[in-house]
């Protein structure tokens, strides 16, 4: 029987913890791609789920007991109690150790994910590089206006994924990401082409396009995956349209960030 969702004032005290920032994953549930920032989260290479948004999902109650700092689940009456910033859970008062600590971030408590979908009975495959969680649970809701609809070809992902190879060779997933934002960021703009191939040869917009090799240049598995996740929505470089190995001495006014070496701007 479903229970009624109770959530009191649900982690609105709790301290960000000192495990510094996670990445977000990208979420499929029951073969939908949704848009929900934060729900599972990967910290050290490890996925975590957000405990409140899973349980409002599947109507578990909730509720936070400040003074403890545990956050306690009522599954068809037993009791589930994380701890904040531990790897101690609690079972109807018997205690367990997870291998993981648990720990919170902007106000909401996340565990190790592996974890959560024992106990909420969800079945899951992870993908380590694509950072990707597929999840699969009938009583998991899902709303019309968290689908992510996906709209690009074989030959997209080919293309995007061979500049992002051309461009950054030993970068990470997250600086990967970010030069495919640069390329969709100019798809979506007034300013340039309307499509990814007429975007990488543009004339005198991306040189590494043009070198001997290019057209049949074999990307990296990562930098698939980071094409991958620029065109299911991940924004590393949100609305940035160009980036450089030097600054643009004439683009200062719209500097957005350095990252792994390369300065991007609006």
């Amino acid at each position: 029987m479903r229970i009624k969702v109770l959530i009191l004032m649900l982690f609105s005290c709790l301290m960000i913890s000192g495990l510094g920032f996670a990445s977000d994953a990208l979420v499929t549930i029951n073969d939908q791609l949704i848009v929900d920032e934060g729900l599972v989260v990967v910290e050290n290479g490890i996925p975590y789920g957000l405990v409140s948004d899973f349980a409002q999902r599947m109507n578990i109650e909730v509720e936070w007991l400040q003074n403890a700092k545990l956050a306690v689940l009522t599954i068809d009456g037993d009791y589930l109690s994380f701890k904040m910033d531990s790897n101690l859970l609690i079972i109807n008062n018997k205690s367990y150790e997870m291998k993981h600590n648990s720990f919170a971030d902007n106000g909401r408590i996340y565990i190790p994910f592996e974890v959560l979908a024992e106990k909420l009975g969800i079945t899951y495959q992870w993908d380590a590089t694509l950072l990707h969680m597929t999840i699969q649970n009938s009583e998991l809701e899902v709303l019309p206006s968290e689908v992510k609809e996906l709209n690009y070809t074989d030959d997209d992902l080919l293309w995007l994924s061979r500049i992002i190879e051309a461009e950054t060779r030993g970068g990470s997933l997250d600086k990967k990401t970010a030069v495919a934002n640069v390329v969709l960021n100019r798809v979506n703009s007034t300013q340039f082409p309307n499509s990814i191939y007429e975007v990488i040869f543009q004339r005198n917009q991306f040189p590494p396009a043009y070198k001997s090799g290019f057209m049949t240049k074999v990307p990296s598995d990562l930098s698939v995956a980071a094409a991958k996740r620029a065109l299911m929505g991940v924004e590393v470089a949100k609305d940035c349209l160009y980036f450089n190995y030097i600054p643009f001495a004439t683009k200062t006014d719209s500097f957005y960030k350095l990252i792994e070496g390369d300065y991007f701007y609006y």
